[in-house]
């Protein structure tokens, strides 16, 4: 199919099943099953069975993450149903890797059948692909536990960025006023955050009136989310991640990079159009970018200015 790269079959922990597209080493398709896997139990952990497809969408590449679904063929829900396999619909995955230009919903409709096909022969083949278990002696099991134990003598160095903990009142309150613009903008809106590096939400919106530690927990697992589909970018093609797209029964998830955090909407189906939201977003992305900026750079010419006068004070004394 004219743009897609690569396209790699894992089940849902992560191991490899089959791979075909533009070559790949031995490791490098082991972590991107890896990585890839770990983006899925995420948008799982998030929607469950809810869930359709994740894409993620950078400047050199776009990577498709669907799962291999158990509805769209009778025959095969016949097979499922006999077997007793109905629990099995999350437990494999297809990571399918395009060309920045390419649409993924036609590579969708075109690969649809082909994709039932696929989870026809894995269901039909009576294997479970699971990695076969390791079996160590005594010696080899003390040998890892040694290599566990803690030394004393190792040195570490740990370092925190505090910028999150120290934003100013009048930036909490700008970021705010954002959020309530595009609520007032969106209809159908569900919920909408903005979390910096870390996973810490510094601005957070819901119209059911949400529990705020729920609210919170979403955050931290979009950014984890986020963060590991960054590290799958990098891998696959040496590129950051622009957006994800996380498209569930009844609900988009848009999440868009923000300086080193994100912004996150999700939004009800039914009341706005998908390509609308795609042009609306970046705008609201690009101001909350300006003012997370404006609030670092301010923060550095205030440290500055400090060690400043604690080096004249020491120069007078």
């Amino acid at each position: 199919m004219k743009g897609v790269e690569n396209v790699v079959l894992t089940q849902r922990d992560g191991n490899p099943i089959q791979y075909s597209g533009i070559w790949l080493s031995k490791d490098e398709i082991f972590n991107v099953s890896a990585s890839t896997s770990a983006i899925f139990n995420c948008a799982l952990q998030l929607y469950d069975k809810n869930l359709k497809y994740v894409l993620i969408e950078g400047k050199r590449a776009k990577i498709l993450i669907s799962p291999l679904k158990n509805y769209g063929s009778k025959t095969l829900n016949k097979i499922i149903k006999a077997q007793g396999l109905q629990e099995n619909n999350e437990e494999f995955f297809v990571a399918i890797t395009t060309r920045p230009n390419v649409n993924l919903g036609g590579v969708l409709l075109k690969t649809r059948q082909q994709l039932i096909e696929i989870k026809k022969s894995l269901i039909l083949s009576g294997s479970s692909f699971k990695p076969p278990l390791k079996h160590y002696n005594k010696k080899e099991v003390d040998n890892l536990i040694d290599s566990l134990n803690v030394k004393d003598n190792i040195d570490r160095s740990e370092t925190l960025n505090l910028f999150s903990f120290n934003i100013s009142q009048n930036t909490y309150t700008k970021l705010d006023k954002i959020l309530d613009q595009f609520k007032n903008q969106t209809s159908d809106l569900k919920n909408t955050y903005i979390t910096l590096k870390g996973g810490f939400t510094v601005a957070n919106s819901s119209i059911n009136n949400d529990d705020l530690y729920s609210l919170d927990t979403e955050a931290v697992m979009t950014y984890s989310l986020f963060s590991t589909a960054n590290k799958t970018a990098w891998l696959l093609k040496k590129m950051s991640v622009d957006s994800i797209l996380i498209e569930c029964v009844n609900c988009f998830q848009f999440i868009n990079s923000v300086g080193d955090g994100i912004f996150s909407a999700t939004i009800l189906k039914g009341g706005q159009k998908l390509g609308l939201l795609r042009l609306l977003i970046p705008r609201y992305c690009k101001k909350i970018n300006t003012i997370i900026e404006s609030e670092k750079i301010q923060k550095k010419e205030t440290h500055m200015i400090s060690n400043f006068k604690n080096m004249f004070s020491e120069l007078v004394f």
